[in-house]
């Protein structure tokens, strides 16, 4: 009798997207985009061109602006200035939040804490694998950034809260 065949682990489609998604971002670049831009002057035009500038740089086409989803990134600062804590959950999960602003969609949500200018907050997320994952995803087609100073030990509040069609995360 023979002894049974090896069991391969299963391939699926899935994990194929994951892999491939993987090794793209370990390939991109480390691209940061230049300058020092202050929370004062921070500009619907400033944040779009950095953001769209780092997208690009790593292959990823530009975003729209989203007046609604800067509402409900700017709730969000405001809050954690406020209380003076870095939190993903501070006054709801980020589909309430979003909800609550009237956005309807799928949605990420990359936050920072302490960076003094923009670039030092792109910097951030390009840095740490989860946020550059949200920060570059093709899946997204718009979003919203705000930026708060506040209390406690980081003093200044980023959040960008980025989103698109559900569809586009249907596999």
């Amino acid at each position: 009798m023979n002894p049974p065949a090896p069991r391969l682990p299963i391939f699926t489609r899935r994990t194929a997207l994951t892999l491939i998604g993987a090794g793209t971002l370990t390939a991109c670049s480390s691209y940061v985009p230049e300058g020092t831009t202050r929370p004062t002057g921070l500009s619907r035009e400033v944040i779009m061109e950095k953001i769209n500038a780092t997208r690009a740089a790593n292959g990823r086409a530009p975003l729209r602006y989203s007046s609604v989803l800067a509402r409900a990134a700017q709730n969000h600062t405001r809050l954690m200035a406020a209380e003076g804590e870095l939190s993903h959950t501070l006054g709801g999960t980020l589909r309430e939040r979003v909800t609550a602003v009237g956005y309807v969609g799928a949605v990420g949500e990359n936050l920072a804490g302490g960076q003094t200018t923009l670039e030092g907050a792109i910097e951030g997320w390009l840095n740490s694998s989860s946020h550059r994952s949200t920060l570059l995803s093709p899946n997204f087609v718009e979003f919203g950034l705000s930026v708060s100073q506040g209390r406690g030990q980081l003093g200044t509040y980023w959040a960008m809260i980025l989103g698109g069609p559900f569809e586009n995360w249907r596999l």
